[in-house]
């Protein structure tokens, strides 16, 4: 196995567990102790992780894979509360597109609540079975191949299928943001389908609780220059919110009065 290889299979370990002993790593790369132990060296000099005594822990800015049902519970009012703002970017009978993610799911239900026109496109299984109820929207699920832990799809041809769509506003659920490093996220296959989705719209909005503000996940999407707003909740700090503004960003309802 190439180091490349190994590297990317001891990074994806620690995102699905957070930490991961040495001795688990020469099973799962069927190589010696000093081999793992090399590997683990170099992959913190690169800043990928955190050596503790017997194996790796990840790195405390770096955005764990959270279980997805663990994901949809967190932080549910701030989320709640962040749709409710978002969706009053919309009007009816719009083209609005979602990508997979428990803050979208919020969303979705705000948007099936306020309108009965708008067509919907999204890559996720939850936001579709949210607005199965409502008549009157017309409902596009993407298709790809099944993200089994994200009820998402992904794949070339959804990112081909969304270059024919003409999207008013693309409401991007995210893992994190940061002034550095823009969006990132852990989530394999996403990156393309948000991308895809940037291109196609005439509004791209990141919808992002204020937890996720200043950190970063090990996947690169894109800058923070190629969105046109990210709407939070009313407990972003002050600080780093003016910070954002600074740097050009569009923050929406950062306080409380929006």
């Amino acid at each position: 196995m190439l180091v490349q290889e190994r590297h990317k299979l001891i990074i994806m370990e620690l995102e699905s567990k957070g930490n991961v002993s040495v001795t688990e790593l020469k099973s799962l790369l069927q190589v010696s102790l000093d081999t793992v132990r090399r590997d683990l060296a170099q992959l913190e000099s690169l800043g990928k992780l955190q050596r503790v005594h017997g194996g790796a822990t990840s790195k405390n800015n770096v955005v764990t894979n959270q279980a997805y049902l663990q994901r949809k519970i967190s932080l549910i009012d701030r989320k709640q509360e962040l749709a409710g703002y978002a969706v009053e970017r919309i009007k009816e009978n719009q083209a609005v597109c979602l990508n997979a993610g428990t803050t979208n799911i919020e969303v979705a239900k705000k948007l099936a609540a306020r309108f009965e026109r708008l067509t919907i496109i999204s890559n996720s299984l939850k936001v579709v079975e949210c607005l199965a109820h409502k008549k009157g929207f017309t409902v596009i699920l993407l298709g790809g191949i099944l993200n089994h832990d994200e009820y998402s799809l992904y794949g070339r041809s959804i990112e081909n299928e969304i270059a024919g769509f003409n999207i008013d506003v693309s409401f991007i659920s995210i893992n994190a943001i940061s002034l550095e490093k823009g969006l990132t996220d852990f989530r394999q296959g996403e990156s393309d389908v948000i991308n895809a989705m940037i291109r196609s719209s005439r509004q791209s909005v990141v919808v992002a609780d204020s937890s996720k503000f200043e950190t970063v996940s090990y996947l690169n999407i894109c800058s923070l220059k190629q969105i046109d707003a990210i709407v939070t909740d009313s407990q972003m700090d002050d600080t780093l919110r003016e910070q954002y503004i600074e740097n050009g960003v569009s923050i929406v309802n950062a306080y409380p009065n929006g």
